[in-house]
Formats: structure tokens, C-alpha cells, sequence
């Protein structure tokens, strides 16, 4: 498999994954992933005219971070299935939740990303954003509130499969490091999640604190970095404390 040839047979340096072939959960995930992907292309006009060429390549960016996005959560879909493998009827249903919430989700962050790059970054009110000529401020509010709440959805989704995961950690046999590294993961989806509701409540509560509820998502990456970095200790501290066995506790 590619990814045996990617990471090791192993799977990851602290972490042995416990899935095996594709499964027919990762299968149909896979599919619905790409369809999620294709539909943010199609939702461009083909261009008939060397100036429509011209302005589909203007909006590669918006295709860009949709498309990093997507394959964000797609990656953080398929090693927590290789990590481990659990095809119950409880993890069957959070999937199938998250897949929803990913082809509900496909258009509004599509409809904020063109937003916030022709409107925010190239100021563009003229027919090249359609969206922009009759937005108002209560719109981009109740945007902001509905792209808020997919966040903390889809992530707090995530957030349960994990917590799944480290229900059943004496089924999977779960290493000392691998359980930080589980525990890591768990609480970094919630941490995402906290930081969507977060923007989600500072929308509901006032049109005027719209742009603030955008901000708020600049919080990402130092919080997720300064929870890797501790996360990284912990897995040092407990690495082969317990050799190739679970704890105890």
C-alpha cells in the first residue's frame, strides 16, 4: 500500500496502525471527498471569452483554500482510520454524519472563501463576485454564524470518533504513547471546535462584532501549534515507558 510505503510498515515513528486494506467505509469516504472537490470546480463557469479565462485564473486562490481545506479533513479522515481500523456500528454513524456535514458544508465555504478574497483582499464590487453587490452586513453575519457552525460540527465529529477511539483503547491494545497520541488528537479537534463556537457566539451576539468572529479563526495556528509542541513532549516522556504493551489504567 502507499501508505505502508510512505510512513513504514508500521505506520507512524509512536504509532501502529491497526487498519488494514482500504475498508468499504474509507471507500465510499474517499468518494464523497472527491465528489465534495469536484463540486467547488464545476461551481465555475467554463470560460467562453479570453477575459473570463483571465478571471478563472483570478480565482485559483479561492479554489486553493478550499481545496487545502478539504484535503485538511480528508487526511485527518484517513489516519485516524489507519490508526485504528474501527469499523463499529458507533463509529459507522459518526462517519456517516461527518460525510453529511462535508457535502452540506462544500458551498458556503466555497460562497466565504470568493468573499473574503474578492471582497476583503481585492475590493471587488462589480459583477465578477455576484454575491458581493447585494451583501449587507446581517448577510455576512449570518454567514459567518453558518460557516462558524460547520466548524465546530464537523470538527466536534472528529473530536467524537477519537473519543471512540480512546473508549476502546484496551480493545486496540493501546501503547503508552500511543495513547497521548490519541488523547493529542482528541483534544486538538475540541480545541478547533472551541475555537469555531467561539466565532459562532461573537456573530449571534451582534452584527457589529462580525468582523471579530472572522479574526477569531487567526487563533488556529499558534493554538494548534503550542498543542503539538506539548503534545510532542508528552509522547517523549511516555515513549517506551511501557513497551509495545497498554497501560495499566
Amino acid at each position: 500500500m502507499i501508505g505502508a510505503q510512505v510512513f513504514g510498515e508500521r505506520g507512524e515513528r509512536d504509532f501502529r496502525w491497526r487498519g488494514g486494506s482500504v475498508s468499504r467505509i474509507e471507500g465510499l469516504s474517499d468518494a464523497v471527498f472527491a465528489l465534495a472537490l469536484t463540486l467547488i470546480v464545476v461551481s465555475l463557469e467554463v470560460p467562453t471569452s479570453y477575459v473570463q479565462l483571465v478571471e478563472l485564473f483570478v480565482q485559483v486562490p479561492v479554489f486553493a483554500a478550499c481545496f487545502t481545506l478539504l484535503m485538511t479533513l480528508w487526511f485527518a479522515h484517513y489516519r485516524l482510520h489507519r490508526r485504528y481500523g474501527l469499523e463499529d456500528r458507533a463509529t459507522l454513524a459518526l462517519n456517516a454524519l461527518l460525510l453529511f456535514l462535508v457535502l452540506i458544508y462544500v458551498y458556503p465555504l466555497r460562497f466565504m472563501a470568493s468573499f473574503l478574497y474578492n471582497g476583503l483582499i481585492l475590493r471587488r464590487t462589480d459583477g465578477a463576485f455576484e454575491g458581493l453587490r447585494a451583501m449587507t452586513m446581517q448577510d455576512a453575519r449570518q454567514l459567518m454564524m453558518i460557516y462558524s457552525a460547520g466548524v465546530v460540527l464537523i470538527y466536534g465529529v472528529f473530536a467524537a470518533l477519537y473519543a471512540r477511539a480512546w473508549g476502546l483503547r484496551l480493545v486496540l491494545e493501546l501503547d503508552s504513547a500511543e495513547r497521548v497520541i490519541t488523547k493529542g488528537a482528541l483534544h486538538s479537534h475540541l480545541l478547533s471546535a472551541a475555537i469555531g463556537a467561539v466565532s459562532l457566539a461573537l456573530a449571534a451576539a451582534r452584527t457589529e462584532w462580525v468582523s471579530a468572529a472572522g479574526y477569531v479563526y487567526f487563533a488556529m495556528a499558534p493554538a494548534h501549534g503550542l498543542h503539538g509542541w506539548l503534545t510532542g513532549r508528552a509522547v517523549e516522556r511516555y515513549r517506551g515507558k511501557v513497551p509495545g504493551a497498554p497501560f495499566s489504567q
